[in-house]
């Protein structure tokens, strides 16, 4: 099973269970729209169902929003409504698809750890933004969590339960983010059996 039809499959159930970690989602958001200017067009990676996208594109400019599930994206779609600022998109996209840039801001919340090909979509990442872009992400650290996680995933995965999950320590992520030219400003872990790291870095 492909990573698109796996989430595909559970997208109907997704879009109805609630924000497992409320305080936590809110505090991240509240510091995204913190941080998103006016002027910032800003594309999100795995947006899901759409519920981030529909409260944070009113900050900005121009608003894509992507994600790799068709039925996600449809979902997401049917959120909109009157209310919905006309410069928020929805697309069917990988996370390696970055056209229609430049993109001063990045948003990768909850998916860096699913991407196989992490190391190369940060280099596309960093190459899709001018000079001062951000890339703000919340990162699931498998490898700073409970020790069972590294070995339960992949069976989850061989039976169709789970995506593909990089096994990542916030060290790690950090390292990547850098090695690629990031610069990191801001950190934040949120605890947990999978803890998540908030990270927002700039292109020199």
């Amino acid at each position: 099973m492909t990573d698109a039809l796996f989430w595909d499959k559970i997208a109907t159930k997704y879009a109805k269970d609630p924000i497992t970690d409320m305080d936590a989602y809110i505090k991240t958001r509240d510091r995204i729209r913190e941080i998103l200017q006016p002027h910032h067009r800003v594309i999100e990676l795995g947006c899901g169902t759409g519920s981030t996208a529909l409260e944070l594109a009113d900050k900005v400019d121009r608003y894509i929003a992507t994600d790799v599930s068709p039925k996600m994206i449809d979902i997401a779609q049917n959120k909109q409504n009157g209310d919905t600022p006309a410069h928020l998109s929805f697309a069917v996209r990988g996370a390696t698809d970055l056209s229609a840039g430049p993109h001063d801001v990045v948003l990768a919340l909850n998916v860096l750890h699913l991407l196989p090909d992490l190391e190369a979509v940060l280099k596309q990442i960093y190459q899709a933004m001018p000079s001062g872009g951000i890339l703000i992400a919340k990162t699931a650290l498998l490898k700073d969590g409970a020790w069972f996680l590294p070995m339960v995933i992949p069976v989850m995965r061989a039976i169709g339960k789970a995506p593909f999950v990089r096994t990542l320590s916030g060290i790690e992520l950090l390292e990547m983010l850098r090695q690629t030219g990031f610069s990191v400003t801001e950190t934040m872990t949120q605890t947990g059996i999978a803890p998540r790291m908030f990270t927002v870095a700039h292109k020199p």
